[in-house]
């Protein structure tokens, strides 16, 4: 039979052909967790357990935990995954046998050069990267950074009295991301992006787009998720996993700062200890000392762009949406609000917040860590098994990621009775809690390079608002936020919307 010249019994033919083989190599790859021991449910030829995925959201660690224990596997696709809830082989993943499990889940298309990243990277090109980032965190490198946060949340508290003033709702992503957009740049990149006077700035607009993706609204994505092999052809192809404009957006931002800063005074260089500065230096070592001995402290250019480019990504995100929560915990505990607001009094009085006396605010560090326990901002955590290993009997085979489950962690009852209520007094015999039980940095060498400087932003900007501010829950508020979107970081479905009042 023909049709418009094509012979569609061949045509038939051939597809059916075609879709038996898919079949045959689905039911074949599907027999490694098997042959492991690693117990799951059967999953779907072409989709893996996709469905259960889209189904159940972040319940599919709690329903599948109490069918299959704390070790079972299930298929991201065609990437097979083993979901750990033991926090004995979690400790032994993440610290003690690091060196099986450094690399993370990631997506790699023609990303490059933002694919260099520190987040990206992988193996030895991972701790040489570490090794230059890490001295950017330290006490006194955030000591300096202080007085840029200082400005920024002035700003921040200026715009939500703005709010208060005219009674209106306010969208506290907006106000967040626009804070931690202009923190980053203030602090990492000694420039002003001014997002707090514009919501729309360039930067924010870009940066949301990064995160507004998701891999099942992505066709490429989404097969490469299904098979994973493909990702080579695809990456020679051309595709990405950032959108286009996005792409040559930053690109020219770093370009030109880094242009900028090559024309600087040496002395003016000399004087700057930001981010940026300190990848210039590591780069200029690869560039002019022939020294072989001192390899371990170089960067490429590239890789200067790819480290600029996640530390904005990292630094708006993350904070931001880390802030909507407090603002939401707080609004719906107004008794817990006040003691922090009468703290913030206590200790600061008229000053502006410091790095030494945001240590001081010992019940604020409770609000914040309770904050980080109900809403973790990364909800799992992915290492990659680089050699087949056996842990308590359990066998992980070359190949497989692990998956930790940070949100069913730190939502267990046995370790905090009543999980879904926001209770800061939990943290006050922190001691008493199994570490394991607590990652909303990661935890072990590869833990959140940025946490040290991601709570100081978070400290200041609490400390400024809530000295002349607090958030107020509207009539549909609902007490424990319930619904989240599938992406990389834990985001609401729903914007977080509150009002703010004058104290």
């Amino acid at each position: 039979m023909e049709l418009l010249g094509v012979d569609l019994s061949l045509t038939l033919t051939l597809l059916a052909g075609f879709l038996a083989l898919v079949y045959i190599y689905g039911k074949w790859r599907f027999r490694l967790m098997k042959d492991a021991g690693i117990p799951g449910p059967e999953p779907d030829v072409y989709l893996g357990d996709f469905r259960h995925v889209i189904r159940d959201g972040i319940d599919l660690n709690n329903k599948m935990g109490k069918q299959y224990g704390d070790v079972f596997g299930t298929w991201l696709g065609g990437i097979p995954i083993v979901n750990v809830f033991d926090v004995d082989i979690i400790k032994e993943v993440l610290i003690k046998d690091f060196k099986n499990f450094t690399d993370r889940l990631v997506f790699e298309l023609d990303d490059f050069p933002f694919s260099t990243n520190l987040f990206n990277s992988r193996g030895e090109t991972w701790r040489r990267l570490r090794n230059i980032i890490s001295p950017t965190f330290s006490g006194v490198k955030l000591r300096r950074m202080c007085e840029g946060l200082n400005t920024c949340a002035g700003k921040l508290t200026e715009n939500f009295a703005g709010a208060a003033e005219k009674g209106e709702i306010v969208v506290v992503e907006d106000y967040f991301g626009a804070f931690t957009m202009d923190s980053i740049a203030n602090t990492a990149f000694g420039i002003d992006t001014d997002s707090q006077n514009d919501f729309e700035n360039n930067f924010i607009t870009e940066v949301k787009k990064l995160f507004d993706k998701n891999i099942i609204g992505n066709p490429v994505l989404f097969l490469i998720l299904l098979f994973p092999s493909l990702q080579p052809l695809v990456t020679k192809l051309g595709f990405s996993t950032i959108p286009r404009s996005a792409k040559t957006f930053f690109e020219n931002c770093v370009k030109e700062m880094i242009k900028q800063r090559r024309e600087e005074p040496d002395a003016d260089r000399q004087r700057r200890g930001d981010f940026l500065q300190l990848l210039l230096n590591a780069e200029n070592d690869v560039t002019q000392d022939g020294n072989s001995d001192q390899s371990h402290k170089r960067m490429s250019i590239d890789e200067v762009v790819g480290q600029a480019f996640v530390f904005f990504l990292a630094g708006y995100g993350t904070t931001a949406n880390t802030l909507q929560y407090l603002a939401h915990v707080l609004a719906t505990h107004p008794d817990i609000q006040q003691k922090l607001s009468e703290e913030i009094d206590s200790v600061l009085g008229d000053k502006d917040p410091d790095y030494d006396s945001i240590h001081e605010l010992v019940y604020m560090d409770l609000v914040v860590t309770e904050t980080l326990r109900l809403y973790p901002i990364v909800p799992d955590i992915t290492r990659y098994v680089s050699e087949t290993t056996t842990i308590k009997g359990w066998t992980f085979p070359k190949g497989v990621y692990i998956d930790i489950p940070v949100v069913k962690l730190h939502r267990n009852p046995d370790i905090y009775p009543e999980p879904l209520k926001f209770k800061p007094e939990r943290w006050e015999k922190k001691s008493e809690i199994n570490p394991m039980y607590y990652l909303p940095f990661g935890h072990g060498p590869r833990h959140c390079v940025g946490m040290r400087l991601a709570l100081v932003e978070i400290k200041v900007a609490l400390a400024h608002l809530l000295k002349k501010l607090h958030f107020v829950r509207l009539a549909d508020t609902p007490d424990v936020l319930t619904e989240f979107k599938i992406l990389d970081v834990f985001v609401p479905k729903k914007p977080i919307q509150l009002k703010v009042k004058f104290r």
